[in-house]
């Protein structure tokens, strides 16, 4: 994964998904947009605080760096549930309600998660032209919600995990994600991901998960970039509280 600009906005790409000239994909910085104060400045969520009709036009930034139609999001809640997109939404602020799970076939729909502290996690199928966009925190980790997306495309659009490219986004790293009450938030079988006493490997659980639902090793990328360690980069939870939430995007060409 390498920063990089698309059209002025500064974002990371992943090595994988750039073998598929199809896929457009960008995992955006905080960079580059126009919010101010603690959201500063390209700021992605309506939910936060930051002016609506600030977040709409650094929503139009993405959505024009990366050539699309519309952005769809995901009013997202920590769970397991997933929505297929299957046409142009007629709302260009397109949010689907109490899901963390986006999947399309249709093109240039661009799926929005957005983050501070968790995982984007972005899954695509070159067989099946299939791309997906999961919202991965800790609590997504302890409900498998990486599990439940490679079921949710099978069960929906006939995908073979073992034909599936992962790419992990920046998150919380095992340098920041501290967990005081880990014996009342994680079950007994996660404490082995431990990177050393409370402080978790949430990159290698979520690759393991991956694995685990049968994705091929070879077929993920892990960022290993922590949102809480570069603060002129990323927004963060973990550190700041009040604060912004930048996105990353999946869209088919």
């Amino acid at each position: 994964m390498h920063l990089t600009e698309i059209n002025g906005l500064p974002c990371y790409r992943s090595s994988l998904l750039a073998l598929f000239p199809e896929v457009a994909h960008g995992f955006f910085t905080r960079l580059g947009g126009g919010s101010r104060g603690p959201y500063e400045s390209l700021n992605l969520s309506f939910t936060v605080g930051d002016l609506p009709e600030q977040v709409a036009a650094n929503r139009r930034r993405v959505q024009e760096a990366l050539g699309l139609e519309t952005l769809a999001g995901a009013l997202q809640v920590h769970g397991r549930r997933e929505a297929v997109i299957p046409h142009l939404p007629a709302n260009p602020g397109l949010e689907v309600p109490e899901v963390d799970i986006l999947i399309t076939r249709q093109p240039r729909v661009g799926l929005l998660i957005k983050q501070a502290d968790c995982q984007a996690v972005m899954l695509y199928d070159p067989r099946r032209r299939v791309a997906a966009n999961v919202h991965c925190g800790w609590r997504g980790n302890v409900q498998n919600v990486l599990g439940e997306a490679v079921q949710a495309l099978r069960e929906r659009c006939r995908c073979r995990a073992e034909d599936l490219y992962a790419v992990i986004g920046p998150g919380l790293g095992p340098c920041c994600a501290e967990f005081r009450h880990f014996r009342e938030e994680f079950p007994p079988g996660l404490w082995t991901y431990q990177a050393r006493p409370a402080y978790f490997d949430l990159w290698r659980l979520s690759r393991k998960q991956l694995e685990g639902a049968g994705v091929p090793p070879s077929h993920i990328e892990v960022a290993g970039l922590c949102t809480r360690c570069h603060p002129h980069i990323f927004f963060s939870y973990r550190r700041d509280k009040i604060t912004g939430r930048q996105g990353a995007v999946i869209a088919l060409k």
